[in-house]
């Protein structure tokens, strides 16, 4: 399950970005709604209220993305704490450049230079969840 997370946290990021977007949408649709209107003049004088419907679903769509991004940031932070328990300061390094900064094995084997390699970088992030699937 973790590595699942860990896998998809670059995507719970974008997600919540575009959620956070189409949040700020919908909240100008409802802002700029006629439904709004207190001039008293009715507007539909059918049966059936378009704007009432359009107002329904808007706050319907609102209230799913709201859960939708409640649930990734619930995720990412799963993530977060994930790495933040790790112990061991190079694994840990590995981890968050990888994970959180979206490093590939060899980037981060340069950077933490020594006799670090692409591989063995690899190793020690693939053997850490294998010992540590929670």
């Amino acid at each position: 399950m973790i590595r699942e997370y860990l896998n998809n946290y670059y995507l719970m990021e974008q997600l919540i970005k575009e959620c956070d977007e189409e949040l700020e949408v919908i909240k100008a649709k409802l802002y700029t709604s006629p439904a709004f209107d207190t001039s008293g003049i009715p507007k539909n004088p059918s049966p059936r209220n378009r704007i009432e419907d359009t107002y329904i679903d808007i706050i319907q769509r609102k209230e799913i993305l709201t859960a939708q991004r409640e649930e990734y940031m619930s995720i990412k932070q799963k993530v977060e704490r994930y790495i933040d328990g790790i112990s061991d300061l190079l694994t840990r390094r590995i981890f968050e450049k990888h994970i959180l900064q979206k490093k590939t094995f060899k980037v981060i084997a340069d950077e933490l230079g020594g006799n670090n390699t692409e591989s063995s970088v690899n190793k020690a992030y693939n053997r850490y969840i294998r010992d540590n699937p929670d």
